[in-house]
């Protein structure tokens, strides 16, 4: 879990593996770090003044 000092952010994640042919410590540290950069950074903003980085979920 992640915050920031006022805990006005939160982000909270967790992987499930199962079954999957992926070496995890190989995956997980790159994912975690566009994660807390998409929610703690400033991303650029696109055309609509959105940012750049959005959930696809």
């Amino acid at each position: 879990m992640y915050s920031t000092p006022d805990g006005g952010k939160t982000l909270t994640a967790s992987l499930t593996m199962g079954d999957a042919a992926i070496n995890v410590a190989e995956v997980f540290p790159k994912v975690l770090d566009m994660l807390i950069k998409a929610v703690f950074c400033a991303a650029p903003a696109d055309k609509e003044g959105q940012p750049a980085v959005r959930s696809t979920g």
